[in-house]
């Protein structure tokens, strides 16, 4: 079929334009699908490297090897070239198949064995989505690849096919967009013009050289030009705005630049430097906000605010060169660190200890010089050659960490990663460290942490592609810190995300005014209707929405900001109220609730890492990145603790000052110190050096990344540094034929840091000591208890006169009402006395009381007065006591503001022997009756006798005491009529694999819902088991605090657990759903494991 084309123009080669991009996904180069990631873990390698990660590896697989290179021979595809420099069209052939074309595959040598066979290729995406077709597991198992694919018709050119297909010394305009920045520059430095070519193209290749130059020099050599914006950092998207402006070399412009070296290594912060200074010196002013040390050295004039941060700063405490400010160490906090006046200490011991060599755990062949150098052992492994056997790894070099064992990442290839294998010692502070680009968040966050996550419970993002994970069995979850806002509205506050606003609701609800008033803790809440502002739903300001601009809060006029009602506001504690409290600073509300340990340990926390000047209501939204993430660091040190968590946290330090990273050191310590393990990815070098445990990427970003460089303590990484400096070494190396050390720029950088920093021993804070009680501390439970209320002083005058309703105002309802009922009732000397001494409630009962409550009189509404009569079933018929007492509906009382309400008389026919009579009053009239006064006498006739009868104990007639675990195996008792989705064999198989756990245990059936185990020996529970949960079969084993980590579990049942009971224990809890995972043998001897392990 013919076709015609038509002159190309600019337009045609824009993927924004609709005159080139691409019909099929309109320029965006994707569409929905397999995943392409998830296929090619790694464009950097080539096919026979396993740049496709769900193929066998060739280097490993000789048989599928054969096959590769017979697939290479028929559509002559290059095997040795990175699969981003390999042509479009033999990528297609790869992810799309070869069509019906027959290829031969030859017979393996003698040894190897496989027969030739000829084959034809589908491709990678037509297979996956067939065998989803075909099966439901395959189905369910490549649900990790969907995602976005390129798109299947440009194949991720974004281009129309024919500007595609133009070739600028064989290269693509789509192949150019691909190499990194450095590569495309190099390509177009290498492009020679003839006299011709210079007069139509001369201008542009100078003006593209001039702008790549621009932002390599900027330090973004790594990132590709087809690199999506909404993937870049704060620094990379601010570093690209500034090599723009150095390109246009524009004069007489001020530049504000916030924290540009975000994400910038150490290394690049020079080429930065003279980025910024060629644009002063056109004649500009640039204004940074910057924490750098380099950055600030640099500078011509620098402005210090302080003297403190919030509320405490906003002025300019000292100005002038930086060496000026260095001779003001007392008026400026950051002359004081450059002068080194202050500074952050290196720690005196790190957490891991080496072996020395005549007790290394090494095999003796290995000993000696080489086990005394890892980073020499591991270059042998790590270097690309990667020839040689794998050497010595940390964990038989060191002894054991703190945590108990190592967390071992092998083989991961996510982006530029080329197989590496991490290791982490739990337990301790690890900094991953190297240049941007370079691998780092590639290896922590997308592999690591999601191949965690995704163990532990099973559900998440996909990891990138590894190998094996191991160590696993010690850790019990995974947290990542960032710095996003705690939340997006006024109801996110430092008070509510540390968890110290609930006991806080709960001291004032036991304060006596509160009791007075009935208030709960939830009336203390700004989130829940009855204590909050209504008019701005307890936010304290109104969201005015603002068309084509941001919206806009301004306070709220009722409540004037103070976010509660008057009623709530009424209610005190030493003077100050639930609103006071959210206005006061952390150091401030630590004074007041200083004696009080449920209060005093989250806010003794925030304080200790220097957020005492934020207020406990301030809104998320107004603290910075930094803030919010010691906030949430915060939280995670009040929780309840079993240690064995895995904190990771991207730079962390971003935005940071030097005396916010010594704060922030202090918090990441004690993660640690309680049995956690932190790594941190980190350009820092004031942070670098306090880590325990350094892994180094390198040795270049980008392509020229993807290696571990060296792993060890920051001295061993100094120390690798010094031996792989160009020159150090390399005569050596080379002459014992080993492989050369890969450069270490971080250990470079680090070394002069490391020499002229003081050692001290690391500080932390223990959350856990700050809660232990002290000499004058309250508990909240006793609050108020010491005061009587006043309903225990005079009941009758309480709920006669003085009542307050449940909403906090007075009621309205006539107390002569109450005291005519009391006063009739009196004249019964079967009667007892009547209980006053409830806040809301008078009862009143027989005297020999074996029948409960007679009368049960609500007093705690606004506009009515609830009787509520107990008498013998079928005593009274609702028509006709209704007829006869001709109280009026509440519709028909213009008088009183209460509607739908329902009917003022009712009988209602109780489970048992009785009957109950509601009556609701407003007036005496209504009640000064004689049809009144005969109900009365009716009903306690009818009580009386019901009441002398003998009360049989209703739990022994019970089906799960009478029956036990009979009870337990049937399918009755279940909360709904829906379908049960477990088999009762599932049940009767758990009960039998507890048995056989612990044969001798003590078991009790008679629960509804719940078999308990109890050891021989031991009154505490060893196993409970809820058996009527429609879902599944619900185990809960009791042990030792910290005897198990999620990771231990994650392959039990459906679902897993682990908490901390009341008691102190810990608690796993195992949902079981199928009676496979009741046969599962790993179960099976857990179970037998856990119980060994609680015999007394």
């Amino acid at each position: 079929m013919s076709r015609t084309f038509v002159e190309l123009t600019p337009q045609n080669f824009s993927f924004n334009s609709p005159l080139g991009w691409c019909p099929a996904c309109q320029g965006l180069g994707t569409e929905r699908g397999t995943n392409q990631a998830a296929l090619i873990s790694n464009p950097n390698l080539s096919l026979l490297e396993g740049a496709v990660s769900i193929w066998p590896d060739p280097r490993l697989t000789p048989g599928f090897r054969r096959i590769l290179e017979a697939l290479a021979i028929a559509f002559d595809i290059p095997l040795d070239r990175p699969w981003y420099q390999i042509d479009p069209r033999h990528q297609r052939v790869i992810l799309y198949g070869g069509g019906d074309r027959w290829i031969d595959v030859p017979a393996g040598p003698k040894g190897e064995g496989g027969a030739a066979v000829r084959i034809q290729y589908k491709g990678l995406y037509p297979t996956i989505e067939e065998a989803s077709r075909v099966s439901y597991a395959h189905r369910q198992r490549f649900l990790d690849l969907v995602g976005e694919k390129p798109c299947s018709v440009c194949n991720g050119d974004r281009m129309r096919d024919d500007a595609a297909s133009v070739r600028l010394n064989e290269e693509t305009l789509p192949q150019l967009c691909r190499l990194p920045l450095g590569e495309a520059l190099t390509f177009l430095k290498s492009l020679k013009l003839t006299k011709e070519q210079k007069k139509v193209a001369g201008d542009l290749l100078d003006e593209a050289i001039h702008r790549l130059s621009f932002l390599v020099d900027v330090g973004l050599d790594y990132l590709t030009m087809d690199r999506s914006m909404p993937t870049l950092s704060g620094g990379e998207s601010q570093r690209i705005r500034l090599a723009g402006q150095i390109g246009r070399a524009l004069t007489g412009v001020l530049y504000v630049l916030d924290e540009p070296t975000i994400g910038l290594h150490p290394r690049d912060n020079g080429r930065l430097i003279s980025a910024l200074h060629r644009l002063r010196d056109l004649g500009n002013t640039v204004v940074l906000v910057e924490h750098d040390r380099e950055v600030l050295e640099s500078a011509d004039r620098l402005y210090d605010f302080g003297p403190g941060a919030g509320r405490h700063g906003g002025m300019v405490v000292a100005e002038g060169a930086p060496k000026e400010l260095e001779k003001q160490p007392e008026k400026s906090l950051t002359g004081a660190y450059l002068s080194g006046a202050k500074g952050i200490p290196i720690p005196r011991t790190r957490r891991l200890v080496r072996l020395a060599p005549e007790t290394d755990s090494t095999p003796k062949k290995k000993r000696g010089k080489k086990a005394a150098t890892l980073f020499e052992e591991e270059a042998k492994d790590s270097a690309p050659p990667a020839a040689a056997a794998r050497p010595s790894t940390p964990p038989a070099l060191y002894d054991a960490p703190p945590g108990g064992s190592w967390l071992e990442l092998l083989g991961a290839r996510q982006h530029n990663l080329r197989g590496v294998d991490l290791y982490l010692p739990l337990g301790t502070f690890a900094a991953i460290t190297g240049l941007s680009g370079s691998g780092k968040s590639s290896l922590v966050m997308e592999t690591l942490g999601r191949a965690i996550a995704r163990h532990l419970h099973r559900v998440g993002e996909a990891p990138g592609a590894y190998d094996e994970l191991r160590g696993i069995e010690k850790v019990n979850k995974v947290i990542v810190v960032d710095q996003s806002p705690l939340g997006s509205t006024p109801a996110s506050n430092p008070a509510t995300y540390t968890g110290v606003w609930d006991p806080i609701r709960e001291l004032f609800a036991r304060l006596p005014e509160a009791k007075v008033r009935g208030f709960k803790p939830g009336r203390f809440s700004f989130n829940r209707p009855g204590g909050r502002c209504e008019e701005c739903e307890g936010m304290g300001q109104k969201k005015i929405e603002m068309h084509f601009l941001p919206d806009v809060w301004v306070e709220c006029t009722t409540c004037k900001g103070q976010r509660f009602n008057v009623e709530t506001l009424a209610v005190q504690y030493r003077s100050k109220s639930i609103a006071d409290v959210l206005n006061m600073s952390i150091g401030e509300a630590l004074e007041v609730f200083g004696n009080i340990p449920k209060i005093r340990a989250p806010l003794a926390t925030l304080a200790a890492i220097g957020l005492d000047y934020l207020t406990l209501g301030q809104s998320a939204a107004t603290l910075s990145g930094g803030e919010a993430q010691r906030v949430k660091l915060a939280a995670e040190l009040c929780r309840p603790h079993n240690g064995q968590t895995l904190y990771l946290l991207d730079e962390p330090t971003t935005g940071l000052h030097f005396a916010d990273i010594a704060k922030l050191l202090k918090v990441l310590n004690s993660l640690v110190e309680q049995g956690n393990t932190v790594a941190v990815i980190e350009h820092n070098l004031d942070v670098i050096k306090t880590a325990d445990w350094v892994v180094d990427m390198g040795p270049e970003a980008g392509v020229g990344g993807g290696w571990i460089v060296a792993q060890g303590t920051p001295e061993e990484v100094v120390a690798h540094a010094a031996l792989a400096r160009p020159g150090a070494n390399g005569t050596r190396r080379k002459e014992t034929g080993e492989s050369p050390l890969m450069r270490s720029w971080t250990g470079e950088l680090l070394a002069p840091v490391m020499e002229a920093g003081e050692r001290a021993d690391v500080e932390f804070f223990d959350a856990d000591e700050a809660a232990k009680k002290r000499a004058g501390d309250i508990d909240i439970s006793k609050v108020g208890k010491d005061s009587a209320a006043p309903w225990q002083s005079d009941g009758r005058r309480w709920h006669t006169r003085d009542r307050i309703s449940h909403s906090g105002k007075p009621p309205k309802w006539e107390g002569e009402a109450l005291e005519h009922v009391i006063d009739l009732l009196a004249e019964h000397e079967t009667l007892a006395e009547p209980n006053w001494n409830h806040r809301s409630i008078v009862e009143l009962m027989a005297k020999e009381k074996s029948g409960g409550w007679f009368l049960h009189a609500q007093t705690g509404d606004e506009w009515l007065l609830v009787l509520k009569f107990r008498v013998k079933k079928d005593s009274f018929r609702e028509e006709d006591l209704a007829r006869r007492l001709s109280l009026k509906s509440l519709d028909d009382l213009d008088e009183l503001p209460v509607y739908g309400r329902g009917d003022r008389v009712r009988v209602k026919n109780l489970k048992g022997p009785w009957q109950e009579v509601t009556i609701t009053v407003h007036w005496l009239r209504e009640i000064e009756t004689p049809a009144f006064a005969d109900f009365l006498q009716k009903a306690v006739k009818a009580f009386l006798p019901q009441a002398q009868v003998a009360v049989v104990d209703p739990t022994s007639l019970m089906p799960w005491t009478v029956l036990g675990k009979k009870w337990h195996l049937s399918r009755k008792g279940f909360p709904s009529n829906k379908r049960v989705e477990w088999e009762a064999e599932t049940l009767e198989s758990l009960f039998g694999v507890l048995s056989e756990a612990a044969p001798d245990a003590e078991v009790d059936w008679t629960g509804k819902t719940t078999v308990t185990y109890r050891l021989k020996g031991s009154s505490k529970p060893w196993a409970e088991v809820v058996t009527k949960r429609r879902s599944g079969i619900d185990l809960t084993l009791y042990g030792a605090a910290g005897r198990y980590a999620m990771g231990r579990i994650s392959g039990l049942g459906a679902e897993r657990e682990i908490a901390a009971a009341r008691d102190g224990r810990q608690t796993i809890g195992i949902r079981i759903a199928d009676a496979d995972e009741v046969a599962s043998r790993t179960f099976q001897d857990f179970v037998k494991e856990h119980a060994d392990g609680e015999r007394p």
